[in-house]
């Protein structure tokens, strides 16, 4: 009686599989980051147009905040899906919010996107080979 050995795969054809662990905390990331900038844009739209009446302001910061939120949210909506191009969208993303971020890392608010932010961009940045491969 014998029995048959594992077929261990090599670590190319691994490193190319995907992993839905990683992808799933990638997204989870982009999530919990677009709600604290949705929740930062409604915070900043009551500071600046309600309580300070300084309505135009309010309205622009406010506007940037949310695109920021969205293009955060739709990050971690398709980076779910094995296309180049979602893996560019992605990246852009958190490295322009990161820059954004890493201006006024000062602010508490922040300092925790700005980790947030970094904890992302560790998970993306080895997702390349799973949204690179040739298939």
């Amino acid at each position: 009686m014998s029995r048959k050995t594992k077929q261990i795969e090599p670590p190319s054809k691994r490193r190319k599989k995907t992993d839905p662990l990683k992808i799933n905390a990638g997204r989870g990331f982009f999530f919990l980051n677009a709600a604290l900038w949705l929740g930062y844009g409604v915070y900043i739209y009551y500071d600046m147009a309600v309580l300070n009446k300084n309505l135009s302001s309010a309205d622009v910061v406010t506007l940037f905040a949310f695109v920021n939120a969205g293009l955060m949210f739709l990050s971690g909506i398709k980076l779910g899906k094995p296309q180049k191009w979602t893996y560019f969208l992605a990246l852009a993303s958190v490295v322009f919010n990161l820059a954004l971020c890493a201006l006024n890392i000062l602010d508490p608010f922040f300092t925790i996107s700005f980790i947030i932010d970094l904890l992302a961009l560790w998970v993306v940045l080895p997702l390349r080979h799973q949204y690179f491969s040739e298939r």
